[in-house]
């Protein structure tokens, strides 16, 4: 499990990934796209992207998909802002990850160039089908292991992860969290800085 940790980290910053059933669709004024999908919006009109890791047998996760997600106010701005994913953390389908790694190219014994090699990795989960609450490689590699449900993931435009919130957020509460990183105010002043002039809709 550690050695996947370091490779999410390793590819984090370039991947382009396919959630196939993963990523399922929800009913929902929140427009839910798949992880791919997202990653190739985002490099035409760059957005920040927001992955919601979700359990099927998660009670907090069906509250925040029908109370957060669910409401308008937030949906709108997710919506604008935003590319959204869900991802079920304990799925048992392959998520394959394009990336690349560099290459180095040697002359006399000294690094002389280093090249970009296209590589693909693949995060499965290991247990048998239909095996209960068995953790999907990819969950807990984006999660760093802590695999607590709901968790959201942050990622920037270029995909760089910038945040990993867990646990379940009202409207009031999830709504300064989003408006932080939708803005762009991550990039220039701290959460905290952000909250002494932030002004709620609720």
């Amino acid at each position: 499990m550690k050695t996947n940790t370091l490779l999410f980290i390793l590819v984090v910053t370039f991947f382009v990934g396919n959630f196939y059933s993963c990523a399922q669709e929800h009913q929902s004024p929140t427009n839910w796209m798949s992880f791919e999908a997202a990653v190739a919006a985002a490099k035409i009109n760059p957005k920040p992207i927001l992955i919601d890791i979700y359990t099927q047998w998660c009670g907090p996760c069906k509250i925040m998909t029908k109370n957060t997600f669910g409401n308008e106010k937030i949906a709108t701005y997710l919506n604008q802002y935003f590319y959204c994913v869900k991802f079920d953390a304990e799925c048992f389908d392959t998520v394959k990850i394009e990336t690349y790694t560099k290459d180095t190219i040697r002359e006399n014994g000294k690094i002389v160039q280093l090249k970009n090699k296209p590589i693909t990795v693949s995060f499965t989960n290991f247990a048998a089908v239909g095996t209960p609450k068995s953790p999907h490689q990819f969950a807990y590699s984006i999660l760093d292991g802590k695999l607590q449900y709901p968790s959201f993931v942050f990622l920037s435009p270029s995909i760089n992860r910038l945040e990993i919130k867990a646990g379940y957020h009202p409207p009031e509460a999830f709504e300064p969290i989003i408006k932080y990183y939708g803005s762009g105010d991550y990039q220039t002043k701290s959460f905290d800085e952000f909250t002494k002039t932030f002004k709620s809709e609720f």
